[in-house]
């Protein structure tokens, strides 16, 4: 992450997903009166805006949490600040990057600046992920009810993405759960990666297959400490838990804020869960462009007052780009003012 080559990938990638994000923007607004747009914007009702952005933070809240608890568990006296900086970055990164998959990298280099081994973040990161997609999942099971019970009639090309999508969160999870407490399958990982590195042209091939033994070694001794220890990985879920139900929130309050009426809570939050499934195989940088346009599809009955393009500039607005950019904010922040705070390897009790 601190190399030439990473920092112009980086840089690349935030000036693709913005020119994405514009356009995007550009084909919603597109055909829209812009005084309708103005008007409605008006008459939206500030303190309705304002609890959802509070919800929505809730997502950056709920990761620092998780990742504290974590790591304080594996011996790691992480601070509050220190957790959210790890989320921040996390959020920002996985956001621009296609499939999210700069987030973690990211994290990783903040976490070792901070003196956290690699193999214990990254264990850390892992549970992390698995707490939340097993909340979704929760989420999901009561969004498929609600379709096949009729509740909620996606259109067809959705509804086979968000099947597509709830079947892959199956397999992440068992995945997951699998790297988390399946010793047979690391020490099969463990041995494919010794033999990569015969085969690589390296010098020391035997310095490096211990440091990677000793990698694999911290990293099943965390897992089993989380394993003994159930009372950890109970509260990531329920902190997840909340997590994604205030993040699913959002497009209600946006609901709210819009002077609408017609619909419940819950049918809003079924909306919104469906919304989520069909982007999970995706990747697109931060689901530009499919969210905007599921949000159209799916809500197009729900919002009635106002143009559909306003409404999903509005919920998009507070629940992505607005994190996006305290994400960013903050991030540099805290990388600013917390990274001189390093972990002690003599407070670890692993």
């Amino acid at each position: 992450m601190n190399t030439n080559l990473s920092m112009h990938k980086m840089i690349r990638y935030g000036m693709l997903f913005f020119l994405f994000a514009a356009a995007v923007i550009f084909l919603l607004m597109r055909g829209t009166d812009i005084r309708t747009v103005s008007d409605a914007l008006a008459e939206t009702s500030l303190p309705f805006l304002i609890a959802g952005v509070l919800m929505a933070e809730v997502f950056h809240l709920a990761e620092g949490i998780n990742l504290r608890i974590l790591l304080n568990s594996f011996g790691y006296p992480v601070t509050f600040w220190q957790g959210m900086k790890y989320a921040y970055i996390g959020f920002f990164f996985s956001s621009i990057t296609p499939s999210s998959t700069g987030g973690q990298p990211a994290q990783l280099y903040a976490m070792k600046k901070d003196g956290i081994e690699i193999a214990h973040g990254t264990l850390a990161l892992i549970a992390e992920l698995t707490s939340f997609q097993i909340a979704v999942f929760f989420m999901e099971i009561m969004a498929l009810k609600a379709v096949l019970l009729r509740e909620v009639k996606p259109p067809r090309i959705l509804l086979i993405l968000a099947v597509l999508g709830f079947l892959m969160n199956i397999l992440f999870i068992t995945g997951l759960l699998s790297v988390l407490f399946s010793h047979r399958l690391k020490d099969r990982i463990l041995r494919f990666l010794n033999k990569v590195i015969n085969w690589l042209p390296v010098r020391n091939k035997r310095g490096w297959q211990k440091k990677l033994d000793g990698a694999f070694h911290d990293f099943q001794t965390c897992a089993d400490l989380i394993r003994r220890n159930p009372k950890v990985m109970g509260k990531v879920v329920a902190v997840s838990i909340c997590q994604v139900i205030c993040w699913f929130s959002v497009p209600f309050m946006v609901y709210l804020a819009m002077g609408e009426s017609a619909a419940g809570y819950s049918q809003v939050f079924l909306l919104q869960t469906v919304l989520f499934m069909t982007t999970a195989l995706l990747p697109f940088p931060g689901a530009a462009g499919i969210s905007e346009y599921a949000f159209v599809k799916l809500f197009a009955g729900v919002f009635t007052k106002h143009p559909m393009a306003v409404a999903t500039l509005v919920n998009r607005g507070i629940s992505f780009y607005c994190l996006l950019l305290v994400s960013a904010v903050m991030a540099a922040v805290l990388w600013k003012y917390k990274s001189s705070e390093k972990i002690s390897p003599m407070k670890r009790s692993l």
